[in-house]
């Protein structure tokens, strides 16, 4: 009897293969948003977020120039030979890849991240064709394509949309392994929770609960008794051990950190409300209305109408796989800005972690909201696509969305101050930086590596470095910088030609 009927799930989930038609859609609408983005491939990465997109294509640099090894992540911006493992760098390994094809550190980053962000989609669309349906698959995956915040970070050099894949893959993968899929998707799915933890730790716990839906629909479907051990595996082999890699992870990059007293403010024990936020903000209605705000304006549009249809159908729609379904997306795009409130605050990129649970909610509203109209089916369509195009539309009041669209048409130059780095130093030339924070951008532009000062002295610095070895000092900040407090005693900045560098040379 069990085995009958896991074969009858499986045959249910089949005869919901959609048609050519809906193939064909979903093609185009990646084909198209592809096309969009490939200028985009080309331009610099000084723009929004530059620091941390120039934090992913350094380490690409050093990879393809010096070797790829996943335990060492090379971040030559705190010292010679500095090693700096955060996340594993698995994503900036496979861009060197693409750096030795000929492609610039760049476009290998943009590339690989719009690749990623294309397999999100198209992992997003299998998943609601089995839940679903082929209306809320192809609305949803005309929003995530063609809202201002995807136009404009989809092919941005981070890791994220790469471990959403991952965290998709998951999902797919042991969802159809609770209904009864073969252990290859139990193997598929353990390797991709596995990669999703490792690569970005923030995202993958989310979407983990997103299994729960999973698992309730199958329990819903086949009963308990006969689903429950493939659930139990599931979780404890998957989730369970990519957050068991996590922490050996963490522990190890911890242990390399530690060693650099200018990377111990980057160690997981530093990090706790910078990752998680404090009381005092947990309590501040202004850092939710900031996240919102984000929301409103680059995703749901004002009012966030369809994420409020959404709601609403979570609780409304008529089968209760649907209901469970709709409310595993609500959770996942809940409970990643709940739990990492100050990353989620400080950083509008990190609403790429929940973007694709966001627009499904909004198309699962669109699609239940256009159902209720009378009509024939394809003027209930038609209502949907009409739908789409008036939340873009809308978007576009905000400030925010439009500086999305001016950043997909429009790349920043260089920085001029990299420019004068570049020519005016030797090409090995180590750089003391400044007033830089730990931005990397003018380093990286200017094809040189040396040490970003965060603190207002050097503490122990050149006890372990030799000032010789830095021939050169840049200040990041327009003035009210001495250099000469970060120089060892005996040695001078003096001002060169470009503003903000000084060649330092020995007090006489």
């Amino acid at each position: 009897m069990p085995t009958t009927r896991l074969r009858s799930s499986r045959v249910t989930l089949a005869s919901r293969k959609p048609g050519i038609v809906t193939w064909w859609l979903l093609s185009a609408l990646v084909g198209i948003g592809t096309l969009i983005r490939i200028p985009q491939l080309h331009h610099s990465l000084n723009e929004s977020y530059g620091f941390r997109q120039t934090q992913t294509a350094f380490v690409i640099r050093k990879y393809a120039t010096d070797g790829i090894n996943l335990l060492s992540t090379p971040l030559p911006v705190f010292g010679k030979n500095s090693n700096v493992p955060m996340e594993f760098p698995l994503f900036q390994a496979l861009g060197a890849l693409l750096v030795r094809t000929g492609l610039s550190p760049d476009v290998a980053a943009r590339l690989l991240a719009l690749v990623s962000f294309q397999a999100s989609g198209l992992l997003l669309a299998l998943i609601l064709l089995r839940w679903h349906g082929r209306l809320v698959a192809v609305v949803a995956v005309a929003l995530f394509e063609f809202l201002p915040f995807g136009l404009f970070w989809g092919a941005a050099s981070l890791i994220d949309f790469f471990s959403v894949a991952l965290a998709l893959t998951m999902v797919y993968s042991l969802d159809r392994w609770f209904g009864g899929g073969s252990t290859l998707t139990l193997v598929a799915g353990l390797l991709a929770a596995v990669l999703a933890f490792l690569v970005k730790p923030t995202t993958a716990p989310s979407w983990s609960l997103l299994l729960l839906s999973s698992a309730a629909m199958v329990i819903h479907r086949i009963g308990w008794r006969v689903s429950w051990k493939r659930i139990v595996i599931g979780f404890a082999i998957a989730p369970g051990l990519g957050l068991f890699a996590a922490t050996i992870w963490t522990g190890y990059a911890d242990s390399i950190k530690k060693n650099n007293p200018l990377t111990e403010f980057i160690m997981s024990s530093a990090l706790g409300d910078w990752n998680f936020g404090t009381l005092a903000q947990r309590m501040d209605p202004g850092v939710y209305s900031t996240i919102m705000s984000r929301v409103t304006g680059e995703i749901a549009g004002p009012g966030m109408v369809a994420v409020l249809l959404g709601v609403v159908a979570a609780i409304v729609l008529p089968t209760p796989a649907q209901r469970l379904s709709t409310c595993g997306w609500l959770l996942v795009a809940i409970s990643a800005p709940l739990v990492f409130l100050n990353l989620y605050y400080v950083h509008t990129y990190y609403l790429i972690a929940v973007y694709p649970a966001l627009v499904t909610v909004m198309a699962i509203g669109i699609v239940w909201a256009a159902r209720l109209l009378p009509g024939m089916r394809w003027q209930r369509i038609a209502t949907a696509a009409v739908a789409v195009v008036a939340i873009f539309v809308t978007t576009l009041s905000s400030p925010e969305a439009r500086g999305d669209m001016t950043g997909l048409i429009h790349g920043n130059p260089v920085p001029a101050s990299s420019i004068g780095i570049r020519d005016l130093t030797p090409p090995n030339s180590r750089i003391i930086m400044i007033g830089c924070d730990w931005d990397p951008t003018y380093m990286y532009y200017a094809q040189r590596e040396g040490v970003m000062f965060r603190d207002p002295t050097p503490g122990g610095f050149w006890e372990t470095e030799r000032i010789a070895d830095y021939s050169f000092l840049f200040s990041c900040a327009d003035r009210g910088l001495n250099p000469q407090q970060w120089l060892p005693p005996g040695y001078k900045a003096v001002a060169e030609r470009t503003p903000g560098l000084y060649r330092v040379i020995r007090s006489t």
